[in-house]
């Protein structure tokens, strides 16, 4: 049996207005609370179906008005509750990796250039930098050997030493000694004037006469203003000269060079330490009385070997005591270069003295 709501359509207007107030007074509390409230919304007539169907039946008719649940409007579904966003995930950041430890190389050697055989000898000066490497391949390359049948005699200007003293600046390099003179010491060579740079020592000589080298030799280094060199050897023997006196008694005592004495008297203790002790020098003591000399176009001796050097090698060796050159033994025990090929070069030798 179906149920019936009767109700004076005075009662109904007035319940009609209060559900209406209520209404609004919820759905104000539902604006207010909404953000706090996440239930999902009941399913059946709403509030608002109910008041659209009392007054759909005022409207069509006076009297007591009957409600069947025919009238209402069908149940709407229950409102799903919309799931609570979640905040996006920030994107992860790769992490850089941890730079990389440098790879430790291991040092590189650097070869020195040496009178030994080895790695740094002679046969491989050229190798060991591109700056050296006429050492190598240059065709004019010194020191020779001096055939003195083979030297063609010509009639030529005597070398002009216009040396004068020097206050002694000695070093001992790490591959010979060596003097480097002051200012104002020259030498004229084919009308040219060179200044006299420097001057050092080699034992044995580098140079040969006849396949025959000295006890020691010394190369006097000069340079002309426009950067061309010229290198003067003096041979430096321990055989007495063939003019010393002999007597009943003996031979004449035949002393060392003067001017040997003094460098080797004053020899740095530490290699590439130049000493200055305040003494004067004159060169003028390593030149032979006989001025004589063969001469060609060869090289530096040493690297970088730079060639279209003017060499001029003494005819007549100077005298040095044995012990002279048992002290340079006692530093430099050889450091000459081997000889090198003479080729298609020419070598002269002054006629005068």
């Amino acid at each position: 049996m179906s149920t019936y709501t009767k109700l004076p359509l005075s009662l109904i207007a007035m319940a009609l207005s209060c559900l209406m107030a209520t209404k609004a007074i919820a759905n104000d509390a539902t604006v207010a609370a909404g953000a706090k409230s996440k239930a999902a919304v009941a399913s059946g007539p709403s509030d608002d179906d109910l008041s659209k169907a009392l007054l759909n039946k005022i409207n069509k008719g006076s009297g007591d008005i009957v409600i069947r649940t025919g009238d209402l409007p069908a149940g709407n579904p229950p409102a799903q509750a919309k799931p609570e966003a979640k905040p996006e995930a920030k994107p992860k950041v790769a992490k850089a990796p941890p730079p990389a430890k440098p790879v430790e190389k291991e040092p590189i050697e650097v070869i020195q250039w040496s009178y030994m055989d080895g790695p740094g000898g002679p046969e491989n000066w050229g190798s060991i930098s591109k700056e050296n490497l006429a050492c190598l391949k240059g065709k004019n390359q010194s020191p020779i050997n001096i055939n003195v049948d083979r030297a063609v005699k010509a009639e030529m200007a005597p070398l002009e030493f216009l040396y004068r003293p020097s206050p002694l600046s000695i070093i001992d390099n790490g591959y010979t000694v060596m003097v480097n003179y002051g200012e104002g010491s020259n030498v004229i060579a084919e009308g040219r004037q060179y200044r006299l740079v420097q001057f050092h020592f080699h034992k044995p000589s580098e140079e040969a006469i006849n396949g025959e080298r000295t006890d020691m030799v010394a190369h006097l280094v000069h340079q002309h203003h426009d950067g061309d060199l010229l290198e003067v050897s003096v041979l430096m023997t321990t055989k007495p000269p063939a003019t010393t006196r002999r007597y009943l008694w003996g031979n004449e005592e035949v002393k060392g060079n003067s001017l040997i004495q003094t460098l080797w008297n004053n020899v740095p203790l530490v290699k590439g330490k130049v000493e200055t002790p305040g003494v004067m020098i004159d060169v003028n003591q390593l030149l032979p009385a006989n001025r004589g000399f063969f001469t060609y176009m060869g090289s530096l001796s040493t690297p970088p070997c730079t060639e279209n050097v003017l060499r001029y090698v003494m005819k007549t060796p100077i005298y040095v005591s044995p012990e002279q050159v048992k002290n340079f033994d006692r530093i430099y025990p050889m450091n000459a270069r081997p000889l090198q090929p003479k080729g298609d070069r020419l070598v002269k030798e002054s006629t005068g003295n």
